[in-house]
């Protein structure tokens, strides 16, 4: 019983898990040097630059709501970096956490109208992201940004033993955001808003702020990221922020994760964040245009959240 239970509970677990090794092994049949350590290393660093934005995104999908803010809030990340440091690496220290409060200042911005104004999630995020881009757009008059500190540049595309540093960090947020989830009464909390925000009232929860939490949460995270995205890139450019909108969602939902909020685990988001990563490089062996990756992207979302609301309607 205990083993058919374990099965049943993390079966789309295993399932996204196996996607990923079997588009791996794949794609590294048709170009046998995909799976080289080079270019393994090469896509750990992209993995880890999604799958940080990802915790954001998992966080606010957990209370039942959703973040489409977060490509402008990665992209003003990033520029804020490169402005604040001028390239110079002793600047880092005070540039990265001035960043992070911004970001955690346009995610509070969101939960304050989802959670205080009533403004539906989605409308809400979706207005601030093109709130975000205005005024990017304007402070910056649309030419390119500068680019980030050799020192960020290092750490990003390093080497530490064949592996990122970045890809290291990762790991090391992925576990401490795992304990988070499942193990603190913090985690507990956006669970149970995301079952049933009454029983969450009524069981001593303060809805509103830990909702408002969420989204912080989500912004700080969009902004880590950029900066991180900054590290990788020789120059910075508008829009660059923009894949991650729905790769962060994918991602989540992918994993098992439901976008109704209320279940799922960040184990299951980090085999999505995979089986995404991939997917990218299959259909880049195969020379498929960029319209038509995003078609294959917005099928694969669809079939996620169709199976995501099913196994909610099903519990």
């Amino acid at each position: 019983m205990k083993i058919k239970r374990f099965w049943k509970d993390n079966c789309s677990i295993f399932m996204t898990y196996m996607a990923a090794l079997l588009l791996m092994v794949f794609v590294s049949v048709l170009h046998p040097g995909y799976a080289s350590l080079n270019n393994l290393r090469i896509l750990s660093i992209t993995a880890s630059i999604l799958g940080i934005t990802v915790i954001g995104q998992m966080i606010v999908v957990l209370t039942g709501g959703m973040d489409l803010s977060v490509p402008w809030m990665f992209t003003i990340a990033a520029f804020l970096t490169a402005d604040l440091t001028g390239g110079d690496n002793g600047k880092l220290i005070f540039a990265v956490p001035v960043v992070l409060g911004a970001g955690l200042l346009m995610g509070t911005f969101n939960g304050i109208g989802v959670s205080y104004v009533g403004i539906a999630p989605v409308i809400m995020t979706m207005a601030s992201n093109i709130i975000f881009q205005g005024l990017l757009v304007g402070l910056t008059g649309g030419t390119p940004g500068g680019s980030a500190p050799k020192a960020l540049k290092a750490f990003v595309g390093g080497s530490i033993g064949g592996f990122s540093p970045l890809f290291l960090a990762w790991i090391v947020f992925s576990v401490l955001f795992f304990i988070l989830i499942a193990k603190s009464p913090y985690g507990r909390k956006l669970y149970a808003i995301g079952n049933s925000n009454t029983v969450a009232l009524f069981s001593g929860i303060n809805v509103k702020l830990v909702r408002v939490s969420a989204y912080s949460l989500c912004g700080m995270m969009a902004a880590l990221a950029g900066i991180l995205f900054s590290g990788r890139i020789s120059q910075l450019y508008l829009g660059m922020g923009d894949p991650y909108q729905m790769q962060s969602v994918s991602a989540v939902a992918i994993g098992g994760v439901s976008l109704l909020g209320g279940s799922g685990s960040y184990i299951g988001a980090v085999g999505g964040v995979l089986v995404l990563v991939v997917l990218e490089g299959l259909l880049a062996a195969f020379g498929i245009a960029q319209s038509i990756q995003k078609i294959v992207y917005g099928v694969v979302l669809f079939l996620a959240v169709l199976l995501s609301s099913r196994r909610k309607a099903g519990r």
